[in-house]
């Protein structure tokens, strides 16, 4: 009994050992026929079993590319005997121009201020001589000019695209959405500006009590007042008050000595400055009053006198 075990196992392991022969047989003669020249990376690469783990070969040098032909096309003869202050002055030379021929020119390599004035040129070839050729050579020329301000576009946006700090939207955005919000920061900066001005600047007010556009623009005055804390003196010139400023200060000479001929007037004054300086004559509307007041307060050094 132990004998047949024996040898059935013999014949098992024949088997197994035939099966692996023929196995190793088959993988040696795929290997033997697959390319060498298979490029890494590729989905044929990890079928190379020859070559073993640690296999490596230098991938193929690439392959030199052709020299445009386009570009390195030389200047026609044309060209080349162009008077040579007519690629830094070629205005001067528009008959020149007009009759020049441009086939087998390169026109993206011209320089910008020539290829201006051949456009200019061939427009005037084109009208003085309208036939197919002078208008198609003028529509050409154009065309790469547009090609070349196209370009230029491009290459703006991009430099604006890569360095935000020279957009001019960033500070001063073009959407409506932008807008409101720039203008509401305006406007916060601006009111903060008055109110910090009210701690040393005033308004002197100049009016009569029979004028009826003094009447309108003292509650403009108040309503100023109010809302920017700035001081308001009300002088009356005929020594009657108004609903909103019933005391008002009396002329002492001052309407005489600042010249006020004519009521409202409304002066702004900065005692430690020794500033006074009319801001508007007439009614005005609380904004154009806001923003009088803001203009005069920035830029207050050139209304002062100048020393020497």
């Amino acid at each position: 009994m132990a004998d047949v075990e024996v040898t059935e196992l013999l014949h098992v392991m024949r088997r197994i050992v035939f099966v692996l022969c023929v196995s190793l047989g088959c993988a040696l003669s795929v290997a033997q026929a697959a390319p060498r020249d298979v490029a890494p990376g590729s989905q044929d690469y990890l079928k190379r079993s020859r070559d073993g783990w640690f296999f490596y070969q230098e991938p193929p040098a690439p392959a030199e590319e052709e020299e445009d032909e386009e570009d390195s096309r030389p200047l026609p003869e044309s060209f080349k005997q162009l008077p040579e202050k007519i690629w830094s002055e070629p205005e001067k030379y528009k008959d020149t121009l007009k009759s020049l021929p441009i086939n087998g020119v390169d026109l993206s390599k011209l320089p910008s201020v020539f290829l201006r004035e051949l456009v200019t040129a061939k427009k005037e070839a084109a009208m003085d001589t309208p036939t197919v050729e002078t208008v198609k050579t003028y529509i050409v020329v154009q065309q790469a000019a547009y090609d070349r301000a196209s370009q230029f576009t491009d290459s703006y946006q991009l430099a604006m695209y890569v360095n935000p700090e020279l957009n001019y939207e960033s500070k001063h955005p073009s959407s409506e959405f932008g807008h409101r919000l720039e203008a509401h920061i305006k406007q916060q900066d601006e009111d903060h500006t008055l109110m910090q001005a009210s701690q040393y600047a005033g308004l002197f007010f100049f009016f009569t009590s029979t004028c009826p556009y003094c009447l309108d623009q003292s509650k403009i005055m108040k309503l100023f007042q109010d809302q920017y804390g700035m001081s308001v003196f009300p002088v009356s010139i005929d020594g009657t008050g108004l609903p909103e400023y019933p005391r008002p200060h009396v002329d002492n000479g001052m309407v005489e000595r600042l010249g006020v001929h004519m009521t409202p007037m409304v002066y702004l004054a900065i005692p430690e400055e020794k500033f006074l300086t009319p801001i508007g004559a007439g009614i005005m509307t609380l904004s154009d009053l806001r923003e009088r007041v803001l203009v005069i307060l920035k830029r207050r050094d050139m209304l002062k006198p100048q020393q020497g």
